[in-house]
């Protein structure tokens, strides 16, 4: 995958998130698609509420991708854009807790961590993937 298009089917295909609609999940996934080095491949690609601490305390919808050689944590804003790149040799562990209704994805660092929240549903599925791609 390269473009955000393409990612965004992706996750569409694969439950992985569809964020607030489609013309800002690609916004987010075009973050992502300009940052990419030019022999790298994305892995796999989902969407979720980054920094999630509780239901009114969060950073909002952010993009993910995992790719042979980083993580990319990105949101297009109004104004401006996030990006986080975390270099795969320096993540220490990925790991999930569930509730009732959502799913939190850890992402842990050498220099901090990351909480994703997902659908219930579908955090199994997109630790599956992580796990397939990063440490297999």
């Amino acid at each position: 995958m390269k473009t955000a298009n393409e990612m965004y089917e992706y996750c569409l295909e694969n439950e992985f998130g569809r964020g607030f609609n489609r013309k800002w999940g690609e916004k987010h996934f075009g973050v992502i698609e300009r940052n990419l080095l030019p022999d790298e491949e994305v892995l796999m690609a989902f969407i979720g509420i980054h920094n999630y601490q509780s239901m009114t305390k969060h950073d909002g919808n952010y993009a993910y991708a995992i790719t042979d050689k980083r993580v990319l944590m990105a949101q297009k804003k109004l104004i401006g854009e996030n990006l986080t790149i975390v270099l795969l040799e320096n993540l220490n562990d990925v790991s999930i807790s569930t509730g009732v209704l959502a799913g939190t994805i850890t992402f842990d660092t050498l220099k901090e961590t990351f909480n994703v929240m997902v659908d219930k549903k579908q955090t199994n599925n997109i630790m599956t993937k992580i796990h397939e791609v990063v440490f297999n």
